[in-house]
């Protein structure tokens, strides 16, 4: 005779990673502390000792069950389906077997669902920094703090499309079929808008209850986070098209799917194009031309700018529009020239005035910039060196809107990342040319000195002392050469074999201590 059929199924699929998986089984476990559950490991065609250590784990616990998956596609949609279909819990649950749960997360995340009769139950997720053990909040599931209706537009559903940290009701899935794509990446985001948009209720539980486990050293990032790979682009668009497919019959639910794909999706890889190689970039223009091309132009014109213009440009400007077009909307309105005045408005500047149309005026964006006392203004370094302790630095301001003044002046603030204190500030004239050069003393050793990290950012003349005083946070950053210009503007470092300069993954530029991994 079997046993009786548990509340809840956790299904951890894992390819080739057995010095994490009993992390990952044993917080499942905890986070439910008692019978009425059983974990499901799905060894996802693993070529070394993983399946032994899977079947290790459920001969020592009779909650743990094993499916062996003979081949592995590259994606974890196949063995998540695997591990649905073989489910015997009422609830499911997802865990990746470098992750894990926090105690006793799962057990109310089932008891919250239960007690407001909802399909779905989902909690917060913290990053958990494997170089630093930092704990960062993922804003895509803040929501959880207060209700959340079915999914509509405006819904903050949209932003969270990840599988895990929810306990999902397995009638639903199995009536409806909804299942995960397979052999893509990002096979998360069509289940998850499929359960949100078939949900009678969502529960929420407001406690992070799961620990996403990061690792930001170059060459070792999971296989989601290889933007730089083109291949991961195409899956994130293929994603997009499911998506799309599921919803066809939502047209209530097409704009704001839209938008997040734009905002979110497409700002990913947009922001830092310019630090990709050309054959990237191309790759990157066309398919992300081919996918928007696609949408309805009532859809398209129905975005706020910029992401208005990013589109327009992608579909249909010159490849160097696109690339500008993708900066400006994706980082902190970045602009390599001024915006054009024309007809008391601002326009696009990569346009003639012939060839521009609704999409290319930015007049009212401008405007709500400037309401916040803001402008568009881009500062970059263009050459960085060091004698001793000193660090002198070169850069050049574009004035996006005319707002800069004449006799303007430029503050450069070190700040430390921890801490977001700065460390050492220095002020310097911007010349007519927008060129300027400051001096500044690196940062003294200390106690952190092993892996300290440091921003460099600016601020102007208006308030700024105030602002550096007591909110150094909001100073812009200053931005790192473009990639192809990087090797010769920092050519001198490491800075004085104690300090290096380095371009950040969103083109910023920042110090770190030799040998420290930022």
């Amino acid at each position: 005779m079997g046993s009786p059929a548990p509340l809840l199924t956790v299904i951890c699929n894992v390819h080739d990673d057995p010095d994490r998986l009993p992390r990952a089984v044993a917080s499942a476990l905890a986070a439910w502390d008692g019978p009425g559950i059983e974990v499901l490991v799905v060894d996802d065609g693993s070529t070394d000792d993983t399946g032994a250590v899977a079947d290790r784990l459920a001969a020592a616990d009779e909650r743990v069950r094993v499916l062996h998956r003979g081949t592995n596609d590259g994606a974890p949609g196949a063995p998540r389906n695997l591990g649905l279909d073989d489910a015997r819990g009422e609830w499911v649950a997802f865990v990746d077997s470098d992750d894990e749960y926090l105690p006793g997360t799962l057990r109310r995340l089932v008891d919250r669902a239960v007690d407001g009769d909802a399909d779905v139950a989902a909690g917060a997720v913290a990053r958990y920094n494997e170089r630093t053990d930092r704990v960062t909040p993922l804003p895509a599931t803040a929501y959880t703090s207060g209700p959340v209706g079915p999914l509509a537009p405006g819904s903050p559903l949209w932003l969270d499309t990840i599988a895990v940290a929810k306990v999902l009701r397995r009638n639903l899935l199995d009536e409806l079929r909804i299942r995960f794509p397979e052999r893509i990446l990002y096979e998360d985001q069509p289940f998850t808008v499929a359960v949100w948009s078939a949900a009678r209720r969502v529960a929420t539980l407001d406690e992070v209850v799961y620990h996403w486990y990061v690792n930001n050293v170059a060459g070792e990032e999971s296989i989601t986070a290889r933007r730089h790979e083109i291949d991961n682009f195409h899956d994130r668009v293929a994603a997009n098209r499911a998506i799309d497919d599921q919803l066809a019959g939502r047209p209530d639910l097409a704009a704001a799917k839209l938008d997040k794909f734009v905002r979110h999706d497409l700002a990913l890889y947009a922001k830092d194009l310019d630090a990709r190689e050309p054959a990237y970039r191309a790759a990157f223009l066309g398919a992300a031309s081919d996918y928007l091309a696609g949408v309805p132009a009532e859809l398209r014109a129905g975005l706020e700018q910029p992401y208005r213009l990013v589109v327009r440009e992608i579909v249909d400007g010159t490849p160097e529009s696109a690339l500008a077009a993708c900066l400006f909307a994706f980082r902190s309105h970045h602009v390599d020239r001024p915006l054009d005045r024309r007809s008391g408005g601002w326009w696009w500047p990569h346009r003639p005035a012939a060839g521009s149309t609704a999409d290319h005026d930015l007049t009212g964006l401008v405007e709500q910039l400037h309401a916040r006392g803001r402008s568009v203004r881009t500062t970059r370094c263009t050459a960085l060196s060091a004698e001793g302790a000193r660090l002198r630095l070169r850069g050049s301001v574009v004035d996006g809107d005319a707002t800069l003044g004449s006799s303007a002046r430029v503050t450069v603030v070190v700040v430390d990342r921890e801490t977001a204190s700065p460390v050492a500030t220095a002020s310097a004239r911007v010349g007519r040319d927008g060129a300027f050069e400051v001096e500044l003393d690196l940062p003294a050793s200390g106690p952190r000195a092993a892996d300290a990290t440091w921003d460099l950012k600016v601020g102007w003349a208006s308030g700024l002392r105030r602002l550096v005083a007591r909110r150094p946070g909001p100073l812009r950053a200053v931005e790192a050469p473009p990639a192809d210009e990087l090797t010769d503007a920092l050519a001198a470092t490491p800075l004085s074999g104690v300090v290096e300069a380095y371009r950040t993954r969103n083109g910023n530029l920042s110090l770190r201590r030799v040998g420290a991994a930022g």
